[in-house]
Formats: structure tokens, C-alpha cells, sequence
């Protein structure tokens, strides 16, 4: 029997009992050892007895065996792990003390956390996804939820309680222990296959209990997505109107799919950045055009231009480079792309002899001769095409033109735009992204940091308003 005051290993004297479970307990201790000063520690206890069960004993030690490998400064530090026999036999881990709140009781205290808040919160925990994620294997938390996630008086958040944690790669025919709360747990995961996308999936239904003030147990579902727009507010939580970025977003981080969901933190990140960027950075969308970028709006209209990469008044270097190269080799070039016609004709006559030789030599002419023609036209479309964007009467028309001709268009309701974000290429150059839900579209290649950050708000903006 563990009690207020036993001390630990000579060390830890126990204060207050946190959680207790039939198998577990935490306990809130302080290391008298600590220089300069005593400080606070957390022990987590597992009973090693009758009464455990062999899942819990894996899930103890690969608790310990992770936080061993951790080092981040909002993930708690392992300090020790031990065993003890008298009077009865546990098994302990010591961790840091994180000093606040974990958002469940700031939840059960009333408190309500606006989408200004939402916007701060997830992009801390998803910047702890990606140092976690993206660890060699994964690791993966598989139990976002609101009491695993402790507020401290600073506002910075700090991810707790790695009981359930997964540290290997899921393999096929090997049998696997179910963890996660339920309403917070895709389903994908209770069948044993966690993966980065299972924890996105947590901390959306996570954000959305901030935002509601229930659990998502209790949210309405259709089809098995939370119900949680205006349409759908729930009746005894707290009245939710959110932009239409952030709800796009938020059901894409819930979405009962794997394949609908962000298939990392960074693209979760990435694709809430926009908007989260324009509230501490504002771009308006008034500002001065560039020579590749021009936007124009009125109270109902919306036009964004946006010029050929080749528009430019100085090439770039590296694009400059593969012409003088092409020219160089103009003489070869032509050759090359002659074997495209002269495959065709032999093909042709092979077919019409029945020389399967010859259709063999013609067809091997032809896959030559089409390498050259489709990549001097795709470097065509990527330096001449321009982008025209149009908005009004709540719809977005995407439109690709080469050299004044509109060969692809596209018009979408606001209401199917799920993120506009940058994607970055180079240090100073990025690619503006739209996500339908059907799909993802390139908006503009290469544009310059400033003009991409001043099309990404200026889009995002006017759907908030108009959609």
C-alpha cells in the first residue's frame, strides 16, 4: 500500500495521489536529492503482481524505453525507473513535474477557449507531432486527449502520459493491444493499425471538445463525421461559429477515412498556417501588385492575375542555364524530336506490311521520340501559363491560360475549399496550393515568399467573408 509521505528509494517522498487505477497509480512526489533544492517529480506506479496483466507490463516498459530516447522541451524528462519488492512489488518511472492545468479540468472549470486560442494550441502540439512523428520508426502517442495535455502558466502546452505510446511499425498477423479513449480514437487504430494520421485524428476531436465544451461522444455524428458547424450546434455546449477555414480544417483532421485525413503533422501544420500567420502578420490584399502577381477586388468581386514565371523581367539563372543548353544542342534537339513523326510512319507501314520487326523498331522510335516533346511541353506550361482566380456569387473559377488561350478551367463552391496553403520549393520560392475535397490544385509555381503569403491571406480572407 503506497501512502502520503512513504518515501522511495531513499529519495522521493510521496505527496499526493493523482490518478489511482487497480494496477496503477501516479503520485505527485519531491526528489530530496535534487541540487540545488528539492524539486517535484511525477512517479507512475505499475503493480507487478497477480492482478497485472502482461499488456500492461509491455506498455510499462516501452513507456520507459521512449521516454528514455525523448528530448523536447514540451515532452516531460525521464529522470529514473526502479523496482520494488517490500511492501509490496511495483515497478516505478520518474518523470519531470510539469507546473499548470491540463485542459480537462480547464474544462470542467467552465473555461472556454476561442478559435484564436484553437489556432495557438494545435500548432503547438502538431509541432510536437512532427519531432515525434517523424522519429525513425515513428512514435506515436495513440491517447491525444484533453488531460494528456497540461496548460502551464506561460500558455505553453506540454504532452504528457506516454502509457499507451507506439514505437514500432504495426505488422501484419502479430497481436496488438487496444489503447486510446473512446471519442477520440479513429477506428483504424482499435483495429491495431495506428499510424501519424491516428493522433491528427485525436487532437481534432480534442480541439473540438475546447470548442464545444463536450466530449465528442457526445457531438451528433452523420456517416461517422463529428457534426459541429452551425447547421449541426450542439444543444447543451457552447454556441460554436467558426470561420470556414478552420472548420474545413478541423474536419479534415477528424475525417473517419485515413485517405481524407492530413497525412502528416507538417501538412496539418502547414495547412493552418495561413490564416494563424495573417493574425500576427497581416498582408492586406490591397497592397501593391508585383510584376507577377496582381490583385484586384470590389464588394462582390474578387480577381487575382497571375503572370508566367517567364514574365519576369529577369529570368531566372538556373532557367536562363537549360535554354543556353537547348541551343547548344539545337541541332541534336531537332534530330531527337524528329524520331517522334519518324516513328509514327515507321509504325505505321510495319503494321499495314505485318513486319512485327518493324513495329517493334517503330513503337521503340516512338517512346524516344515522345520523351523530348513531352518534356519541352511541360516546360512550356510551367514557364507560360498564367493563372486568372475569380470569385463571386459564393463560387472560386480557376482558370489556366497559355499565351491568352484558357485551356483548363475549373469552378468550385466555397463551401468544398478545404485549405489554401504554400508549399515550399526553394529558400526563397513556393508553390500556392487550393484543397477541394475531391483533389488538390497548384494555383502558382515559383511564386516569391511576399507574393505567395500575400495570395494565400488575400484568398483565405475573402472565403471567410463571402463563403
Amino acid at each position: 500500500m503506497l501512502t502520503a509521505g512513504q518515501v522511495i528509494q531513499e529519495r522521493y517522498q510521496l505527496r499526493q495521489q493523482l490518478r489511482a487505477q487497480p494496477t496503477r497509480q501516479t503520485w505527485l512526489a519531491t526528489d530530496h536529492r535534487a541540487t540545488p533544492k528539492p524539486t517535484s517529480v511525477i512517479i507512475k506506479f505499475l503493480a507487478f503482481g497477480r492482478g497485472m496483466a502482461w499488456d500492461e507490463m509491455k506498455l510499462f516498459e516501452r513507456e520507459v524505453q521512449v521516454l528514455q530516447q525523448l528530448d523536447h522541451p514540451q515532452i516531460p524528462q525521464y529522470i529514473d525507473s526502479f523496482h520494488i519488492q517490500t511492501p509490496e512489488p511495483w515497478l516505478g518511472l520518474i518523470e519531470e513535474y510539469i507546473l499548470g492545468n491540463n485542459l480537462q479540468t480547464l474544462i470542467d472549470q467552465g473555461q472556454r477557449f476561442s478559435e484564436s486560442d484553437i489556432y495557438d494550441l494545435a500548432t503547438q502540439i502538431l509541432e510536437i507531432f512532427i519531432y515525434l512523428h517523424e522519429q525513425n520508426p515513428p512514435i506515436l502517442h495513440r491517447d491525444i486527449k484533453p488531460s494528456n495535455l497540461i496548460l502551464a502558466p506561460s500558455q505553453t502546452v506540454f504532452l504528457v502520459d506516454f502509457g499507451a505510446v507506439q514505437n514500432q511499425l504495426p505488422q501484419a498477423g502479430c497481436s496488438f493491444t487496444v489503447v486510446g479513449t473512446y471519442g477520440y480514437t479513429p477506428i483504424e487504430q482499435f483495429g491495431g493499425q495506428a499510424v501519424p494520421a491516428s493522433d491528427l485524428y485525436s487532437l481534432g476531436a480534442t480541439l473540438l471538445h475546447l470548442l464545444t465544451g463536450l466530449a465528442p461522444a457526445e457531438l451528433a455524428q452523420s456517416d461517422m463525421r463529428l457534426q459541429f458547424r452551425d447547421g449541426h450546434r450542439p444543444a447543451f455546449g457552447h454556441r460554436l461559429t467558426l470561420t470556414n477555414h478552420l472548420a474545413s480544417w478541423l474536419e479534415k483532421m477528424t475525417a473517419p477515412a485515413l485517405a481524407d485525413r492530413f497525412k502528416s503533422a507538417r501538412a496539418a501544420v502547414l495547412a493552418l498556417t495561413p490564416l494563424s500567420a495573417r493574425k500576427i502578420v497581416p498582408v492586406p490584399a490591397e497592397g501593391p501588385s508585383t510584376h507577377r502577381l496582381q490583385i484586384d477586388t470590389d464588394p462582390e468581386h474578387l480577381q487575382v492575375q497571375i503572370h508566367p514565371i517567364w514574365s519576369s523581367p529577369l529570368p531566372r539563372l538556373k532557367d536562363l542555364a537549360g535554354m543556353t543548353f537547348l541551343t547548344l544542342l539545337g541541332p541534336l534537339a531537332i534530330v531527337v524530336l524528329a524520331l517522334l513523326p519518324i516513328g509514327f510512319n515507321y509504325t505505321r507501314h510495319a503494321l499495314f506490311s505485318g513486319d512485327i520487326g518493324g513495329v517493334s523498331i517503330g513503337v521503340l522510335l516512338l517512346c524516344l521520340g515522345s520523351v523530348p516533346w513531352f518534356t519541352g511541353l511541360n516546360w512550356l506550361k510551367q514557364n507560360l501559363t498564367s493563372t486568372v482566380i475569380e470569385s463571386f456569387g459564393h463560387r472560386l473559377v480557376i482558370k489556366y491560360q497559355l499565351l491568352g488561350w484558357t485551356y483548363w478551367q475549373q469552378s468550385q463552391p466555397h463551401t468544398d475549399i478545404a485549405d489554401i496553403y504554400a508549399v515550399p520549393l526553394a529558400r526563397e520560392e513556393e508553390t500556392v496550393m487550393v484543397n477541394f475535397k475531391s483533389r488538390a490544385l497548384a494555383l502558382a509555381h515559383n511564386l516569391n515568399n511576399q507574393d505567395s503569403q500575400r495570395l494565400t491571406q488575400a484568398l483565405q480572407q475573402w472565403i471567410d467573408r463571402y463563403g
